[in-house]
C-alpha cells in the first residue's frame, strides 16, 4: 500500500478506476501471451504496431476511461499525451483474469456497444472459449459468436481489414475454485 501511495504500481499488477472504485489486478501470464498472440496475428495481417495496443489509455467521453488488455486502432489515431479516444477504436480484445469476470462479460459489453465499439472479444481461459461481439448498439451487441479455443478465429474489421488468430496456441487456467 505505502507504493501506492507513493504513486508506484507494484510489478504485475494494472490498475484501473471503474465505476468509482480502484481495482488493481495483476496481470498473469496468460494475459501476456494471448495478447502477444493476437498482437502478431495483427500484425501479420499487415496492422502496423502503432494501430495496436495494450493497456493504453481510452478516453470514453462522459465515463470512466478504460485501458483494454488490446486495442486495435484506426490509422491516423489522434494521439493526445499516452491516450486515444474511443471513436477511433476498431477492437477491443479482453482475457478475463478471473473466472466469470462480470466487468468483461457485462460492463464492459454495455461500454463498449454503447461507445460503438465495432468487435469486442473475450478471450476465456478459465472457459477455453472466445466470443466474439459484432454490430454494437445502446444496450449490447446484435451478433455473437463462440469460438472454442483451437479453432481458428476471424477478426474483421470494420476497415476491411481481416486477422485470423489461430486459438490453438492460447493458454489456459483452471478456476482456482474448481469450478
Amino acid at each position: 500500500m505505502d507504493d501506492l501511495v507513493r504513486g508506484v504500481v507494484p510489478e504485475g499488477y494494472k490498475i484501473e478506476l471503474f465505476e468509482g472504485r480502484v481495482i488493481m489486478t495483476p496481470r498473469s501470464p496468460e494475459q501476456d501471451w494471448t495478447v502477444s498472440d493476437v498482437r502478431d496475428a495483427a500484425k501479420s495481417a499487415g496492422i502496423s504496431r502503432d494501430r495496436i495496443l495494450s493497456d493504453v489509455l481510452i478516453k470514453f467521453p462522459g465515463e470512466n476511461d478504460a485501458a483494454p488488455d488490446l486495442t486495435i486502432i484506426t490509422g491516423g489515431a489522434t494521439r493526445s499525451g499516452n491516450s486515444f479516444t474511443c471513436v477511433d477504436v476498431l477492437a477491443v480484445v479482453e482475457i478475463p483474469s478471473e473466472p466469470d469476470d462480470e466487468k468483461d462479460y457485462v460492463r464492459n459489453v454495455h461500454k463498449y456497444s454503447r461507445y460503438g465499439i465495432p468487435s469486442y472479444l473475450i478471450a476465456d481461459p478459465f472457459r477455453r472459449v472466445c466470443t466474439l461481439m459484432t454490430e454494437p448498439h445502446a444496450n449490447g451487441y446484435g451478433s455473437t459468436e463462440e469460438i472454442p479455443y483451437g479453432e481458428e478465429l476471424t477478426l474483421r474489421l470494420v476497415t476491411g481489414e481481416t486477422v485470423r488468430v489461430d486459438t490453438g496456441s492460447f493458454p489456459v487456467r483452471e478456476d482456482p475454485a474448481g469450478h
